[in-house]
């Protein structure tokens, strides 16, 4: 297995975990309240990381503007699901929401020339089946 698919796997079990805890959070607090928590968990692992990791810090304010802006994605992004936890199904809420992999798909073929196998398409199409499928 190469290390990008190692990471992959541990992001997608870790993601898991995510979504179930958040799910069960949103049971006991308000929903906005579940994601200060977790995002304050969430920014606690990364700063360690980063801490660890000995890296030196890079200061490029044209990727750090592109990071913040995808933070303030994540953010909505997060809290829309969150409140779509605590009013209905994990399993609907995650599987639409998780169709996010196809707009990221469809934006990286557009503006990044990145390409897809036939049978990665086949793979895209049978997620929004799925999705509809479990929707219902």
């Amino acid at each position: 297995m190469s290390k990008t698919a190692a990471f992959a796997v541990g992001a997608m079990l870790l993601y898991t975990g995510w979504a179930f805890l958040a799910k069960l959070a949103t049971n006991g607090i308000p929903s906005e309240q579940a994601v200060v928590y977790t995002y304050v968990a969430g920014i606690s692992v990364a700063v360690t990381y980063v801490a660890v990791s000995g890296d030196t810090i890079v200061a490029d304010p044209g990727s750090i503007s592109i990071a913040l802006a995808a933070g303030v994605f994540l953010g909505a992004g997060t809290l829309s699901y969150y409140l779509a936890l605590s009013g209905g199904s994990a399993a609907i809420s995650t599987a639409i929401s998780g169709m996010y992999i196809l707009g990221t798909a469809v934006l990286a073929i557009i503006f990044l020339d990145e390409s897809l196998t036939v049978t990665q398409l086949a793979g895209l199409g049978c997620a929004v089946v799925a999705v509809v499928l479990l929707a219902r």
